[in-house]
């Protein structure tokens, strides 16, 4: 099944590629996700029993690391169901946005003041490749486009030839 949908308006194309999600690995996000919650819950009610402050500042702490965490699993989690990065082409410019369901913002970018699009060179360490490559972080973008200087990626975790596809879709539709 391919992940990349590319449907002809009216008024443009509208380009969306769908969030990569592997059954086995999915499974495993939900397990830990589970027991990370009910982990966390189980030591951050410790705080409501009479214990010194101490323990209490401890739990505290420890509960807005884990908060952080649980948020981003929750957003890995809701991403790889049903996330997909939309990009709508029209004459003036290139609206690129992540939604969940179809709902979301896109995000206009004017197509006289931007690049061609093109595969995005990986120079980071093997530390952070491998943190980002990691099913439960949204990352892994493969594809930007320069605007106004600065750099926009997308496509997350694309193969090379889906790059491809989509970066050619995109640069005839946008005239370069």
């Amino acid at each position: 099944m391919s992940r990349i949908s590319i449907e002809k308006k009216e008024d443009g194309t509208l380009i969306k590629i769908k969030a990569y999600y592997e059954e086995g690995k999915q499974k495993m996000l939900n397990l830990w996700l589970f027991a990370w919650t009910l982990c966390g819950l189980a030591i951050i009610s410790q705080v409501f029993l009479d214990a010194n402050g101490e323990l209490k500042n401890m739990i505290l702490i420890f509960g807005a690391f884990w908060a952080y965490f649980e948020y981003m699993v929750v957003k890995a989690f809701k991403w790889r169901r049903t996330g997909e990065e939309q990009i709508f082409i029209n004459k003036e410019t290139i609206q690129y946005g992540r939604t969940y369901n179809n709902r979301g913002v896109l995000k206009p970018y004017r197509l006289d003041q931007m690049n061609p699009v093109r595969e995005m060179k990986d120079e980071s360490n093997s530390f952070v490749r491998s943190f980002m490559d990691s099913y439960w972080v949204i990352g892994g973008e493969k594809l930007a486009f320069s605007y106004q200087a600065k750099i926009i990626p997308f496509g997350l975790r694309l193969t090379d030839k889906e790059a491809k596809k989509v970066t050619q879709q995109i640069n005839k539709l946008i005239g370069e």
